[in-house]
């Protein structure tokens, strides 16, 4: 889900010196790790024995993911500062209500904010400090809700200096108490791209601070990517 991005930290790097990137160019690299490459994997949601396959699909204008039984897409647009969210579902098509935002999917902890990671597109983040998370140097960077829609009112980001990916996310309700966490776990050489295979969501009590629940997010293996030209589409 994941991709690691060396060739933007690289540009990047061509250009200033990790100190003189701003927060909002530091999410652009994780951003860019998404749309790096055009193409489709097959993954799941699995929350204890519930297991939920679906088909990522990466492109450089949108992040969409597939689900079955029954039939369901849900798809950012990524080419605007809108982070448009829609959904295709039950013979409808069209945007996700803004009050949905913080809803989970199938049962499981991910919601739709966290799983099309709109919060990566929210403007006007900065950098909080800097951490090791798994012996990687990381950037923290802090981005608060502009819209207040979904559960989060603000969002911290760890991201990897060296490869430009999230290494940990927690997401803080409008009171400050940390609600979900994102962990890497795992990463793997998928053909010919390096990508996080496996991350942990965890749930928490924002009175109690104890998890409540947690579920991974799987990339399992690539799919076969089938494009349909422009000019088929009108």
């Amino acid at each position: 889900m994941i991709l690691s991005c060396g060739i933007a930290i690289a540009q990047e790097k061509a250009e200033k010196t990790l100190e003189q990137l701003s927060a909002d160019e530091v999410l652009r690299l994780v951003r860019y790790s998404y749309t790096l490459y055009d193409r489709d994997f097959v993954g799941r949601l699995r929350k204890d024995k519930l297991e939920v396959p679906f088909t990522l699909s990466l492109q450089p204008q949108y992040i969409r993911f597939k689900f079955d039984n029954p039939p369901q897409i849900i798809h950012l647009n990524t080419t605007n500062d809108q982070f448009f969210l829609k959904e295709v579902y039950a013979g409808k098509d069209g945007p996700v209500e803004p009050s949905r935002y913080g809803e989970t999917i199938r049962g499981t902890d991910v919601t739709y904010d966290d799983l099309s990671m709109r919060f990566l597109y929210w403007p006007n983040a900065r950098i909080i400090g800097e951490e090791k998370v798994k012996t990687r140097e990381c950037w923290i960077v802090e981005i608060r809700n502009p819209d207040g829609h979904g559960q989060y009112g603000t969002v911290r980001v760890w991201v990897d200096k060296g490869s430009g990916g999230m290494m940990t996310m927690v997401g803080y309700d409008n009171q400050g108490n940390a609600i979900r966490v994102f962990e890497v776990l795992h990463g793997k050489k998928i053909e010919d791209i390096w990508m996080v295979d496996q991350m942990r969501v965890e749930t928490f009590d924002p009175k109690t601070r104890k998890r409540i629940s947690h579920t991974y997010i799987e990339i399992l293996d690539t799919a076969p990517t089938i494009r349909v030209p422009e000019e088929k589409k009108k």
